[in-house]
């Protein structure tokens, strides 16, 4: 009879016992990555929610206008697939740097813009590599930390983005206020503190010995076309050979919709309806949702802990169907400050398991900037497919001939409701489709070790 032998079974399959964890990351190396984070993703965070309003209140830009500024972010994420192939083939600092060049220093040539295509070309480079640094980041999470620590660990250092980005955030609004041109100042200040952040990544991942891990993919001579190409088939490999990980995305699809739809409609609704100031604006939705995600950022992380990535962003999808109608509630800054303290309230979980999720579900440490990749690409499509739903709709329900009780935000908003609660319905189906996938593994393993 042949001896089934543990170095046989797929890693997945295997004892907890039997699988190594990664050593405890010392105290100052955790303080140094919560650091780079913070000055890498407090900053962009800041300055991209503010673009759209700059764009209607300083340079007087249309309803078509604004979505495009408001959309370019998160429609470029579907670069992350092209991104995460660069990512494989340079070094973890050329990565970086070459990112920042991409990214930031666009973003600060956005100071000198006089009217709104002055402001939208180079914004929109900028966006380029909004979704750039998300492999090399959730590389660095899965190298660094072991399973049982890393919810609470990259939400540790997410709420420390979210509280220097709700004070970034409130500070431009308020410089705003008092000089429409602050951002020709605050802009390039942006782009430095970005610098700052990726080298103090960079000097991680030294220190860490990250980069001794790390195998590059090797250049093979390979033509333009088939870069480009590559990258897409294999998305669409892994999302037909990994049918749980193809459902936790069909789930964050459905998520983008009212995701989508609601962050779309936010700078019409600041304007049109509500008229509020730079600062108004800022600290009732920026600043009071970064705030609450804040707070809640650490429960949400032991949450995930413990229940895990599809189970608890389940939870908090269905938590997030509340705040579309909230914007329909709110009449003056402070109940759309409500609204916002809810949304970070309920948006905590998904928020770490958008780069948790894939972290988790990754089948090899290798994988990871692939799957983190794959799941950033697809925020881009769900953008590219739904902002413009939401605004459309918006426009074709504001004229005076529809009734009142629809005109304008309702409809779109109702649609954005109904899409988280059935985002969670699947998220909750994928959990017990897990857990009885979980329950005949453990029967092969225990059948394995006798």
């Amino acid at each position: 009879m042949r001896r089934t032998t543990l170095r046989g079974l797929p890693r997945t399959l295997r004892p907890v016992s039997a699988i190594a964890l990664p050593p405890k990351l010392p105290l100052h190396l955790l303080l140094t990555h919560i650091l780079g984070v913070a000055l890498l993703q407090s900053t962009s965070m800041a300055v991209w929610f503010v673009f759209p309003i700059l764009a209607r209140k300083r340079f007087e830009a249309n309803d078509w206008q604004t979505l495009i500024i408001t959309a370019s972010s998160s429609v470029l994420f579907a670069l992350s697939i092209f991104w995460n192939d660069l990512f494989s083939r340079r070094s973890f600092a050329k990565y970086l740097l070459t990112w920042w060049a991409v990214t930031c220093l666009p973003l600060a040539a956005c100071a000198f813009a006089w009217d709104y295509w002055s402001l939208l070309i180079p914004y929109f480079i900028s966006c380029l590599g909004v979704a750039g640094a998300t492999p090399a980041l959730g590389d660095l999470l899965k190298s660094l930390y072991p399973d049982a620590t890393r919810g609470r660990a990259y939400s540790l250092m997410w709420g420390v983005s979210m509280v220097f980005g709700a004070l970034f955030g409130l500070g431009v609004g308020r410089w705003l206020k008092h000089d429409e041109n602050a951002f020709r100042y605050y802009l390039p200040l942006a782009a430095a503190l970005q610098l700052a952040g990726a080298g103090v990544c960079i000097w991680l991942a030294e220190a860490a010995g990250h980069n001794a891990k790390r195998e590059l993919v090797a250049d093979r001579g390979q033509s333009l076309w088939s870069r480009v190409v590559e990258p897409v088939t294999h998305a669409k490999e892994v999302l037909k050979a990994d049918p749980i990980f193809a459902r936790y995305e069909a789930a964050y699809m459905t998520y983008g919709i009212g995701w989508m739809i609601a962050f779309a409609l936010l700078p019409m609704l600041i304007t049109d309806k509500l008229h509020l100031d730079y600062d108004a604006a800022t600290a009732s939705t920026q600043t009071s949702y970064l705030l609450a995600l804040v707070v809640f950022l650490l429960p949400a992380g032991w949450l995930m802990d413990r229940l895990g990535a599809v189970r608890s962003t389940g939870i908090s999808f269905a938590m997030l169907s509340v705040y579309p109608l909230l914007y329909l509630w709110a009449s003056d800054s402070g109940e759309l400050a409500i609204a916002s303290l809810v949304y970070g309230v309920a948006h905590a979980g998904a928020s770490v398991g958008w780069m948790l999720g894939p972290v988790a579900l990754a089948p090899t440490p290798g994988k990871v900037p692939q799957y983190v990749a794959i799941h950033a690409t697809l925020v881009g499509v769900r953008g590219k497919l739904f902002q413009g739903l939401g605004v459309g709709l918006y426009m074709l329900l504001k004229g005076t001939g529809v009734p009142e009780i629809i005109r304008g935000f309702p409809i779109p908003l109702i649609i954005a409701s109904a899409a988280y609660v059935w985002s969670a319905v699947q998220m909750f189906q994928l959990h017990a489709r897990m857990e009885r996938t979980r329950r005949g593994d453990a029967i092969v393993v225990e059948r394995a070790v006798k």
